[in-house]
């Protein structure tokens, strides 16, 4: 019994000095540095929910580039580089160019002045360009170089009777009462193949030899 209660001494007596010495620590801590251990506790309690702000991710807000929709008002504009004139008109954008931004429609109207269409050829294409982009609006010019219309007819055969039709052959420009049949052979054979005169003087030359 009394080995027993000498180990028992042992370990009470140093865990009990332990004991008085943290009691004390935190007793003279208190009276030096008052509200200093509530701080601490405190300062943790704030730390935990700064990190957590930190490791939130940041929206970042981006605008998106301007591209052509099928809401886009597309003005075409025809450019005459022999007159000045230019016709204007709205109409529907091509549908390769939706959804386009300016630089892709650049590189579009470059390939299209590369390989233009058969039509525009024929119209004298020279050149395409972008005048204006935005969302709501797009602007494209067209240039021609527009030969002047060619001033000419054309005499036909009809029932017996020359007829005057536009440089075209489109429209009747004038009937007359010029038998086919009561001219020289030689100008029966160009009107019935479509006998050509160059301009409104010749054509009056010609009625007034054979008009009766």
């Amino acid at each position: 019994m009394k080995f027993v209660k000498r180990i028992s001494l042992f370990f009470i007596y140093p865990l009990s000095m332990f004991s008085l010495g943290f009691i004390s620590n935190m007793a003279i801590m208190e009276f030096f540095y008052p509200g200093k251990h509530n701080e601490q506790v405190q300062i943790q309690a704030q730390i935990q929910p700064i990190k957590e702000m930190k490791e939130e991710p940041i929206e970042v807000s981006v605008n998106e580039e301007p591209v052509v929709t099928a809401n886009t008002h597309y003005v075409l504009q025809e450019y005459n580089t022999v007159t000045g004139e230019t016709i204007e008109q709205e109409v529907d954008a091509p549908d390769k160019f939706i959804g386009l931004d300016r630089d892709k429609l650049v590189q579009e109207i470059k390939e299209y002045n590369q390989n233009p269409l058969l039509t525009d050829l024929e119209k004298g294409f020279d050149y395409m360009e972008l005048v204006s982009f935005s969302s709501e609006r797009v602007v494209v010019r067209k240039s021609y170089d527009f030969e002047e219309e060619e001033k000419g007819f054309f005499l036909l055969n009809e029932n017996h009777y020359v007829v005057v039709y536009d440089h075209s052959l489109s429209y009747v420009y004038m009937n007359t009462d010029i038998v086919v049949e009561e001219l020289p052979d030689s100008l029966q054979e160009e009107i019935l193949n479509i006998k050509y005169v160059k301009d409104e003087g010749e054509l009056y030359n010609f009625l007034e030899s054979y008009s009766s």
